[in-house]
């Protein structure tokens, strides 16, 4: 054998052998390519997933936020609404004539009074109203008569009255019962003045 055949045959050989080197790294390639490949769309899709979820997710809180938002609104213009109401209300009490508000206060003193003895502090620009047979009235009106008398010192509320005995006091001004009037009655007031949101 030749020189020449010998580096033939050697030739030969080696490029069988690096195609075969080839052809096994290509296969290799190919197998490696399609697992990654099927590994990054996996992960894509999971991707795409959670990032669908947290749109959801962001999405659904800026609807509650809009909603807290609106609702917010919502009430603080209730409140507007109820306070014009309330301070309509409180305007036409004060503006009752003399009689008509002397009566409404018999009427709370004798629904209040104890023992009809109690001491009546009245508002200090309101003494007049009460000089006369107010006091009489109101005594006989008390079951079993009452001894009930006028504080000789004005109190700085504007309207109503105070029933004070020993340490007891009943607290009938106008602030105070309109307080308490107010907390009994506004939710069946605003459902007066808003009947969608039953």
């Amino acid at each position: 054998m030749s020189i020449e055949n010998i580096l033939n045959t050697i030739d030969k050989e080696a490029l069988s052998n690096a195609d075969r080197i080839i052809g096994k790294a290509e296969a290799e390639a190919d197998k490696n390519r399609k697992e990654y490949s099927d590994r990054a769309n996996e992960l894509n899709t999971r991707l795409q997933k959670v990032s669908e979820k947290k749109a959801d997710e962001v999405y659904r809180r800026m609807i509650v936020n809009e909603q807290l938002e609106l609702r917010k609104t919502l009430l603080s213009e209730k409140h507007k609404i109820l306070d014009a109401f309330y301070k309509e209300a409180r305007k036409k009490i004060k503006e009752m004539p003399p009689e008509k508000y002397l009566k409404f206060v018999k009427r709370l003193i004798l629904n209040r009074a104890i023992s009809g003895s109690e001491e009546i502090i009245v508002s200090a620009k309101q003494k007049e109203i009460f000089a006369g047979d107010f006091l009489e009235s109101l005594n006989q009106s008390f079951p079993g008569g009452g001894h009930f008398t006028l504080s000789d010192s004005g109190a700085d509320f504007a309207w109503g009255v105070v029933l004070k005995e020993k340490r007891r006091i009943v607290d009938l001004s106008f602030d105070v019962l309109f307080e308490q009037v107010t907390e009994r009655v506004e939710s069946q007031v605003a459902a007066l003045l808003f009947p969608e949101d039953k």
